[in-house]
């Protein structure tokens, strides 16, 4: 589904004792119905802003394996018009370090109760002239991204593993704020762009909905990147409702990204949840920088089934803008085959992994499954998984288990 029509009434699921203090001290909603919020930084201390980002501390350090613990059955979700090619599954629920292969132990994420600052004010700029079409897949491949590097800003947090800092860099002519964990040691390293779901513009703060898993592939050896997006943080505000604007902000981050000494342009990958997940379809379809992608509570492929989802299940003035430009899908069926990466799937050059809690009552299943049929029908190498049992987002040994699939699959698909 395009990003235009965008749900700002999903509320996230925090951890059962915190969910009702949560929700009454912050008022937190978002497109994750169970999507933990990121802290603030606990060991952080301000550093100037020209600060450079492979600055790293390189002392030698031992982290500790956590103990094993069973995991949860996990099923492949039945395709329907194709069997389900699965991953094996990991060989042990613990994550340790053990070099090259080996994996960090997932980190804890607690809830904050602050919010970011609203967006600061900015013009709203658009992709392309014809505004008749700026969502449509074709216009977002026929132009071009990029203006700028990524510029550092305050420390975040840092250890012997990796140090986090604040970022900005340049999008249509907007400034896009993010969090970005370098890890300790010598580059170029693997890039991981992590996508995050929605929240309403001014309960969210950096690396909400991403902080576990930038933390985690930073762990292991990636940059891990999550952009605010237009409107979040302490971005500038810009149109989201016509032109796929958060898409063209990843889409200008990749480009940001490749001019830096510390990634591997040859080795980026990516992972969307929720709304994140659309906008990685998005990319797949636009941009060959990729190499692997993983999605998690997936969003349609199909804008049609989005446009449904929005206007009848969550609110439909999010939508009104768009349907002034584009219509409906029974008005205009050949105009969201157009804003659909479905359509597009043909393209898609990259492997994709799928990630869905059996009781995701944000984001159906069912959805999912049409992204592996698809990919599969269009002869793409596609692996999906469920979770029995879990919802919007995956926790506790689910998640750790989706992280170390996710790894593993990444590790494969660029030669790490």
């Amino acid at each position: 589904m395009m990003i235009y029509f965008q749900n700002r009434f999903q509320k996230p699921h925090f951890q059962a004792i915190l969910a009702v203090l949560l929700v009454s001290l912050a008022g937190l909603t978002a497109c994750s119905d169970n999507s933990p919020a990121s802290p603030p930084p606990t060991t952080a201390q301000a550093l100037p802003a020209t600060t450079a980002a492979n600055q790293l501390t390189t002392a030698a350090s031992t982290i500790l394996a956590v103990q094993p613990t069973a995991p949860a059955p996990i099923t492949a979700i039945p395709a329907i018009t194709t069997p389900v090619t699965t991953a094996s599954n990991p060989t042990s629920a613990a994550l340790t370090t053990a070099a090259p292969t080996a994996t960090t132990a997932l980190p804890t994420q607690a809830p904050a109760t602050t919010t970011a600052p609203a967006p600061t004010a900015a013009p709203i700029t658009t992709a392309a002239a014809d505004t008749s079409k700026l969502g449509y897949i074709e216009t977002m491949r026929a132009r071009t991204y990029g203006s700028g590097p990524i510029r550092l800003g305050q420390l975040y947090e840092q250890n012997s593993r990796y140090k986090a800092n604040l970022i900005t860099y340049d999008s249509d002519g907007l400034t896009i704020s993010g969090l970005m964990f370098v890890p300790a040691g010598q580059g170029p390293f693997p890039l991981a762009l992590i996508n995050h779901g929605h929240f309403a513009f001014n309960n969210y703060g950096p690396g909400w909905d991403t902080l576990r898993e930038l933390r985690y592939f930073a762990a292991n050896g990636y940059v891990t990147i999550a952009s605010d997006y237009r409107n979040y943080g302490s971005s500038s505000k810009g149109d989201y409702t016509i032109a796929p604007g958060y898409t063209n902000d990843i889409l200008n981050l990749i480009e940001a990204a490749k001019q830096a000494d510390y990634i591997d342009k040859t080795r980026i990958t990516m992972m969307g949840h929720s709304m994140g997940s659309e906008i990685t379809q998005q990319v797949l379809v636009v941009s060959k920088d990729v190499k692997v992608a993983a999605l998690f509570g997936a969003m349609s492929a199909d804008s049609a089934d989005n446009f449904y989802a929005r206007r009848d299940r969550w609110h439909s003035e999010t939508i009104k803008e768009a349907v002034s430009y584009y219509g409906t899908p029974d008005q205009n069926p050949d105009v969201y085959k157009k804003l659909s990466p479905l359509t597009y799937f043909k393209d898609v050059s990259v492997p994709v992994q799928i990630h869905i809690g059996s009781n995701d009552t944000t984001c159906p299943p069912e959805w999912s499954t049409k992204i592996y049929n698809a990919l599969k029908a269009a002869g793409k190498t596609t692996e999906i998984y469920s979770y029995p049992g879990e919802g919007h987002s995956l926790n506790g040994v689910a998640f750790d288990q989706a992280m170390q699939r996710t790894l593993n699959f990444f590790d494969k698909a660029i030669g790490k």
